[in-house]
């Protein structure tokens, strides 16, 4: 790629895609969508109304969402006490605050690690099965995002009510989703992109922390849950 001379790099994803296109040229301008990693807590940019150096671009912050999902999921659905977790290494963080708000709130959180990707989700959820959740929580790894419709269909199996990061999990027919909204996102890396095709300096650039949230429902599939949700009003088809 940096061999066909590009002008610009775009990367979308873990801090791992970052590292790669450092790797692959010291001096080509790099736009991050860096999902769940904060560039300038791990030195990758001075602050974010100055940045410095050739990287600009918007991030997201995952842990700060996994405490208030469960606590939505919890709330929606307050007569269920046993919330089964979906997560893996690169979302050990998320997991960590959910157990925490898990004490809090007095629920049983049930963790579920997924290993050697790509990962067998259905395997999961039969082991899962064997403790009886009433709830499931799907923490935000790029790495499950490819198999949201089977997540959600083996949700619906199961008779599980879920609770996910992004709103395509929904559409894919997942219940409810609580997280960072990745189009206005993907608007400001594209505004950055075009801004340094035309001649801006990446080090002038803002970098953005995504503020949007989403809380979402449809009552397609899994309309049996949603007739029990407590939260009514957010309970309506997505748009």
């Amino acid at each position: 790629m940096v061999a066909s001379r590009v002008d610009l790099i775009l990367v979308a994803g873990p801090e791992l895609y970052l590292k790669a296109a450092i790797a692959a040229s010291p001096t080509v301008p790099i736009v991050v969508f860096a999902n769940n990693y904060d560039p300038i807590a791990l030195g990758y940019v001075d602050n974010l109304a100055r940045p410095g150096g050739r990287i600009t671009g918007v991030f997201s912050r995952q842990p700060e969402s996994a405490g208030k999902q469960l606590e939505l999921l919890t709330g929606a659905f307050p007569d269920r006490r046993r919330v089964a977790t979906l997560w893996d290494a690169q979302t050990a963080d998320q997991l960590s605050v959910a157990e925490r708000v898990a004490k809090s709130l007095e629920v049983q959180l049930q963790p579920y690690k997924m290993e050697k990707p790509p990962y067998d989700f259905d395997a999961a959820f039969g082991s899962l099965a064997v403790h009886a959740p009433q709830m499931l929580l799907v923490l935000s790894s790029p790495l499950f995002t490819p198999h949201r419709s089977r997540i959600a269909e083996l949700a619906i199996q199961y008779r599980l009510p879920t609770m996910f990061t992004f709103k395509a999990y929904v559409e894919a027919g997942g219940l409810i989703s609580y997280g960072v909204d990745t189009l206005p996102m993907w608007r400001r890396a594209a505004s950055s992109v075009a801004a340094i095709l035309r001649g801006a300096k990446p080090s002038d650039l803002p970098i953005e922390q995504a503020q949007f949230s989403s809380w979402l429902s449809i009552l397609g599939r899994q309309r049996p849950w949603a007739s029990r949700c407590r939260h009514r009003s957010c309970c309506a088809p997505t748009k």
